[in-house]
Parts: C-alpha cells; sequence; structure tokens
C-alpha cells in the first residue's frame, strides 16, 4: 500500500476541478447528505482551507478547517479556535489508519497556525475515533447557524483538541456561540 501524500490548499485556490474530486470524495464519505451536490464541496460555510489526503494521486481523505472566535456563555471573553469539518476518509480506505494520519496532519496546522485549540461538533458514534486522536468531549451545547437560516443548539457532542493551550484552560461553560455556520 502507498503512503498517503498530505496537502493543504487555501479555499480560493481551488479550482472547479479541484471542487468536483473534493465533492467526489465528500459524497462517498457522507452518501446522506442532501448539501453535498453537484460540484459543491462544502456543506455550510465556506472553509478557509482543506487538507487532503491522497494515495496513488487519488484524493481519499479531507478535512476542512476555519479560523473563528467563539463565544462563550457566561465569559466575557471571545476564544480563537480552528473550527474544523467535513472530516471524511473514503469509505474503502477506512481501517487502513489514514483517518488516525489525517488528524495528526490536523493537529500540525493547528500548530502552526499557534491556534489555542481545535474545535468540531461530531455525532455520538464518532467520538471515540476523536478521543484517539487526542480530542476531548466538552459539556457545552454549540449554538450556530443552520443552512436554513435558522439559529439552532447542537445537542450532539461538542469536542476540544487542546494545541497551544492546555485542556484546563478550556472555559466551563453551558453553551458556546459559533457565530456562523458549521464548516
Amino acid at each position: 500500500m502507498s503512503a498517503v501524500d498530505w496537502s493543504l490548499t487555501w479555499e480560493d485556490d481551488l479550482d472547479a476541478g479541484a471542487h468536483a474530486e473534493l465533492a467526489g470524495l465528500l459524497r462517498r464519505c457522507f452518501p446522506r447528505s442532501r448539501r453535498l451536490d453537484g460540484s459543491r464541496s462544502w456543506a455550510s460555510a465556506r472553509p478557509e482551507v482543506r487538507l487532503v489526503g491522497r494515495r496513488d494521486g487519488r484524493a481519499v481523505a479531507h478535512i476542512a478547517v476555519l479560523r473563528r472566535y467563539l463565544r462563550v456563555a457566561g465569559d466575557d471573553r471571545d476564544l480563537l479556535v480552528g473550527d474544523v469539518g467535513l472530516v471524511g476518509v473514503d469509505p474503502d480506505q477506512q481501517g487502513r489508519g489514514t483517518g488516525r494520519l489525517l488528524l495528526v496532519e490536523l493537529a500540525g496546522v493547528l500548530d502552526g497556525w499557534a491556534l489555542p485549540f481545535g474545535f468540531l461538533t461530531t455525532s455520538d458514534d464518532l467520538t471515540g475515533f476523536y478521543a484517539a486522536g487526542g480530542w476531548a468531549r466538552v459539556p457545552a451545547r454549540t449554538r450556530m447557524i443552520e443552512p436554513d437560516g435558522r439559529v439552532e443548539v447542537y445537542g450532539g457532542p461538542s469536542m476540544v483538541l487542546p494545541v497551544r493551550s492546555p485542556m484546563a484552560d478550556w472555559p466551563a461553560a453551558d453553551v458556546v456561540d459559533r457565530n456562523g455556520y458549521e464548516v
């Protein structure tokens, strides 16, 4: 099996062909998503960068990142994070350690940007995957804008990766406000 080659690409540098390739990968990763159709390679908020793993020239892993400030309920500060989304590994590549490598590469990107934390929302069945990559589940619920424009409080897991700050610096809060669409 060949190694995975990683690339980090700014959103503005992706051409139509790259979006089509990533859209195909993301449709394979998220077959039930109605928001990933045609050559659209984003579900809600457009990311700032894409981290893509390729094996033999074919995109097999993807993660999107957007730097943003979260507003913390009951706290007088905003918290800079690398907001992470669209984490996917091609189904035919799962079980080979590609997802673990993706999280390692992501941690390097977030550290290179000197971010205190990575942040994401996920489903209960994926918390073990992220925990194995150093992410910690936090009790806070995440308030965000849904694709149809409604503001909602997400009831699923929110997780944090301590990057340049220790987990003890993450605020104890019931709600964090994403102030926008999820990535």
